[in-house]
C-alpha cells in the first residue's frame, strides 16, 4: 500500500491492526517522539481545514518529524495556474510524505498517479475521507471497550466493532465522512439507517457496494422510529459550500437537530458522534451529555494519524 486514497484499501485485519497500534500510541505517545526524526511531511490543503490539518501536523511533530506546506492554496503557484500534478511533482523533491486535502473528488488519485512519495488523502471533494473513518473506528472501539469493561462477560476485541446499529444523519450525498465510515465498518456486519432529506441521500454507488456485501440498511427521512434502537448516532453537517442553489441549502439545513429535547429519544448508551465542524445540527447544550464524544473523536485524530504516518513511512510500531 503505497498511498492512502480510499478506506476500501483496508481489510478487516488491516483496520484492527491500526486500531491496536493507535491504542498503543495513545497509551504511551512519549515513546514515539523520535520515530520519524529527520523526516519531512508536507501538508497541502487546497480546501479549509482545522481538525485534519492540525491533527496531522501535531502527529508529525509528536513523531519528531518536521512540517512544511500551506493552508491556503491562493498563496501558492496554484493562483498562477500551476496544475495539481506539477505541484505534487515539485513537492516530491521537498518532503517524504504528502497529506493533501482538495475540493475536487478524485484529486488524491491524480496526485498519487504522479507522486514517488506516499500521498495520504485528507479529504477529496465529496468523495472520501479515509483517515477520518479510521479515527472514527478507533473512537468507537475505544468507547465500546469502556462499556465492555463493566460487563460481567468478557468480550473479544473484534466485538467492539461488530454488529453495530448506526444512524448516519444529515448530508449523506456530499458528506465524505459518511461515505468512508459506512464502507469501513462494512467489514463488521453493521446495520445502517441513512437518515436525510431526499435530495441528500447516500450516493447510489456506495449503496450498491453495501448491497454487494450483504449489509442491511434502510433509508429514512426521520429518526423517530429507530432512535431507541441505535448504538451510534453519527451526525453530519449540511455542507453549504457544496450547494449551487443556496435556497435548497436553506430548505434542508435544519431538518435534523440534536438538542435537549431530541436527545431523549436515544438510548442511554448510544454514542453521539460528529466529524465536525458543526453549524446548527447539534446544540451546544448536548456537549455535557456523557453520550457526546465528538470532541474526543476529534482529539483521537492525532493518535491514529501518528500510526498511519509510521505505516506509510515504513516505520511500523
Amino acid at each position: 500500500m503505497r498511498h492512502l486514497l480510499s478506506i476500501n484499501q483496508f481489510t478487516k485485519n488491516d483496520i484492527l491492526n491500526l486500531v491496536s497500534q493507535t491504542a498503543a500510541i495513545k497509551a504511551s505517545f512519549e515513546n514515539y517522539s523520535d520515530k520519524l526524526a529527520g523526516k519531512i511531511v508536507a501538508t497541502l490543503f487546497f480546501e479549509p481545514s482545522t481538525r485534519t490539518r492540525l491533527s496531522f501536523e501535531s502527529a508529525t511533530l509528536r513523531l519528531g518529524a518536521r512540517v512544511i506546506g500551506f493552508a491556503d492554496a491562493m498563496t501558492t503557484s496554484t493562483k498562477k495556474g500551476e496544475s495539481l500534478e506539477d505541484t505534487i511533482k515539485i513537492v516530491n523533491g521537498f518532503a517524504d510524505l504528502i497529506v493533501m486535502r482538495h475540493f475536487e473528488t478524485g484529486a488524491a488519485e491524480r496526485a498519487a498517479a504522479v507522486s514517488q512519495i506516499p500521498i495520504i488523502n485528507g479529504g477529496d471533494g465529496s468523495g472520501e475521507h479515509p483517515t477520518q473513518a479510521l479515527l472514527d473506528m478507533f473512537t468507537i472501539y475505544e468507547e465500546n471497550s469502556k462499556l465492555k469493561v463493566q460487563s460481567s462477560k468478557p468480550q473479544l476485541k473484534t466485538q467492539n466493532l461488530e454488529n453495530l446499529r448506526i444512524a448516519f444523519v444529515g448530508d449523506l450525498k456530499y458528506g465524505r465522512t459518511a461515505h468512508s465510515l459506512s464502507q469501513g465498518l462494512a467489514h463488521f456486519n453493521p446495520t445502517y439507517y441513512f437518515i436525510s432529506p431526499l435530495t441528500l441521500r447516500l450516493p447510489d454507488e456506495i449503496k450498491q457496494k453495501l448491497t454487494a456485501q450483504n449489509i442491511k440498511y434502510q433509508e429514512l427521512e426521520t429518526w423517530n422510529k429507530i432512535a431507541g434502537d441505535v448504538d451510534i448516532l453519527y451526525m453530519t453537517r449540511v455542507q453549504k459550500e457544496r450547494f449551487a442553489d443556496l435556497k435548497e441549502y436553506e430548505r434542508v439545513k435544519d431538518n435534523f437537530i440534536l438538542n435537549k429535547q431530541t436527545e431523549s429519544l436515544f438510548r442511554q448508551n448510544c454514542l453521539f458522534m460528529h466529524p465536525l465542524p458543526r453549524v446548527c445540527e447539534i446544540d451546544p447544550s448536548v456537549d455535557n451529555d456523557p453520550r457526546a464524544i465528538y470532541f474526543k473523536q476529534a482529539h483521537n485524530g492525532v493518535w491514529m494519524r501518528m500510526a498511519l504516518m509510521m505505516k506509510f513511512l515504513k516505520h511500523e510500531t
